[in-house]
């Protein structure tokens, strides 16, 4: 049974030491499952686009960091383009031209997915064939359906049931360190220890990457995470 854990995590609202320390763990119990399939490598799954046409997901995405969706049916589509916090993650990702956005349909009725994508046409949509190569990775989803995840440059499962969209600062800093390979719970607990007590960003390295990513300088840093098990 799909579980669904939202906690909302405003670390500019807190003002004590002690309360911080609680959120940095209830933070860190969230993301330590990000990195659970990093042995796994998505370079050999079949893709079917509109026109039925079949590629590997290495010939599509090489030399690429993707975040992706998964979904089964229409009623469980991902985050569109009418999606503000959706829209406003890829805007922010535009200036880097190794990343890219893809939905994968996992159901199997691929006549109703293709009658589906006619009605709402976007780019980087795919049916995932069910093989052997997908095989292991369906397995691992269970009953989840409409979760996202990040795959490195190699292939490479860097962040399983990974942040979403809305999962503020936090999706931002995971995929970006996802371009330089570096699994999505390591890179989320980077983060985490890099705010201190007063809500501030302690090293300068994380300053300047949110300004540069942002185009603003950090005053208290507030971020937000969820997770589907």
């Amino acid at each position: 049974m799909k579980k669904l854990f939202y906690a909302s995590l405003i670390l500019l609202s807190l003002s004590q030491s002690s309360c911080t320390m609680m959120v940095k763990g209830l933070v860190k119990a969230v993301v330590k499952g990000y990195n659970d399939h990093t042995d796994m490598n998505v370079s050999s799954f079949q893709l079917i686009d509109q026109q039925g046409k079949k590629q590997t997901f290495a010939s599509l995405y090489e030399g690429k960091t993707v975040y992706f969706y998964v979904w089964t049916s229409p009623s469980s589509r991902p985050p569109g383009e009418k999606d503000k916090d959706y829209t406003a993650l890829k805007k922010r990702f535009e200036k880097y031209p190794d990343v890219v956005f893809a939905d994968l349909f996992i159901g199997t009725d691929q006549a109703a997915w293709t009658a589906d994508e006619q009605k709402n046409t976007g780019q980087g949509n795919y049916f995932l064939v069910h093989d052997e190569a997908s095989k292991k990775f369906l397995s691992a989803l269970k009953e989840s359906t409409k979760v996202p995840f990040i795959v490195g440059k190699d292939g490479t499962m860097l962040a399983f049931k990974g942040p979403k969209p809305y999962d503020h600062t936090l999706v931002d800093y995971v995929l970006y360190e996802a371009r330089n390979g570096i699994d999505g719970t390591a890179s989320a607990k980077a983060l985490v220890r890099g705010v201190n007590s007063n809500e501030k960003f302690k090293t300068q390295l994380l300053k300047d990457w949110y300004q540069g990513h942002f185009n603003k300088s950090p005053d208290k840093v507030n971020f937000s995470v969820s997770s589907t098990q």
